[in-house]
């Protein structure tokens, strides 16, 4: 990938993890009138209906090849049904800032399984990068106050959280794999829909799947979780993972603390102070040094042989 290309992709990947970041809050004013079930499913079908027809004038016909389609449901298993179905209940049983900690561990479990899994190989400066944008996501999540971290109580909610974490970082590696047969859309809309129905699925047999007409602010923030959350970010972060790979595509995910920051700080005035932008600058001082460690690696070497 050239430099070109390598910033258009970086782009997309910093539009999603600013969409993403400012989505809890939506989703917080719609699990009022709608399951997590609910929401996740009639979420996808809306973005799914977008995508088809977007394909269906593009390219004609709607079915990937056949020998797609089982990676394709397991994508909607993990990275539709159980990521967010996970992630949901387990915010039943945790705080949101063990939530946001934990989802800040993506960028290594995704590392670690696309190490093992598809043989992805990382510098050690992008290992570094992952430690120091994780070092700053916990210093922006709690307010850089050490009681926060030592108050925290671990309970069955993180661990949900936690598996939410492993379930999409299976959803981006085998997104990777798919993408070399069909396109990023045909890929986030063929795994959305089989997510959704999966979804429902578990909804009806749990006794959580109850549509009501949302009005006001739900209903708003429904429609940026489909438009915004859902078709613009789902098809950004799957072309993403198919230029960057999975490991450095995770890595911008720790940027959506720094955009719930901001969005506490526009709607409902909360303080940003100088702990909290030393946390977004380790952040993005992390993400920097993770998508160019090779850059660095040859420069550091370039020197180290200049002084010789």
């Amino acid at each position: 990938m050239d430099n070109t290309g390598k910033t258009k992709t970086y782009f997309l990947l910093m539009l999603t993890a600013a969409i993403w970041g400012f989505q809890p809050l939506c989703i917080k004013w719609m699990v009022a009138d709608w399951s997590p079930a609910t929401i996740t499913s009639i979420r996808y079908l809306a973005i799914c209906a977008v995508l088809f027809s977007f394909i269906w004038k593009k390219y004609g016909y709607l079915l990937p090849p056949r020998k797609a389609l089982g990676s394709l449901l397991l994508m909607g298993a993990m990275g539709i049904g159980l990521n967010n179905v996970l992630q949901f209940s387990g915010l039943r049983y945790t705080t949101v800032t063990n939530c946001t900690l934990i989802s800040a561990t993506t960028p290594a479990i995704t590392s670690l399984l696309a190490v093992f899994w598809i043989k992805e190989r990382l510098s050690p400066f992008s290992w570094l990068g992952i430690v120091i944008s994780f070092s700053g996501t916990l210093v922006v999540v709690s307010h850089g106050s050490m009681e926060v971290i030592r108050n925290m109580d671990f309970n069955q909610g993180d661990v949900l959280c936690f598996l939410s974490q492993v379930a999409w970082a299976i959803y981006s590696i085998l997104g990777l794999k798919v993408m070399k047969q069909v396109s990023a859309v045909f890929v986030t809309a063929w795994a959305g829909f089989f997510g959704a129905l999966l979804t429902i699925a578990y909804g009806i047999i749990t006794d959580d799947f109850h549509v009501t007409v949302l009005t006001g602010l739900p209903l708003a923030s429904y429609l940026y979780a489909v438009f915004l959350g859902g078709v613009l970010s789902m098809v950004c972060w799957n072309v993403g993972v198919k230029n960057a790979g999975p490991s450095i595509a995770s890595i911008f995910l720790n940027l959506m603390p720094v955009m719930g920051m901001c969005a506490g700080w526009f709607f409902f005035q909360e303080e940003i102070g100088t702990t909290q932008v030393t946390g977004a600058l380790a952040i993005f001082a992390g993400v920097y040094l993770t998508t160019h460690s090779y850059e660095l690696a040859a420069y550091l070497h370039k020197a180290v042989c200049l002084h010789k």
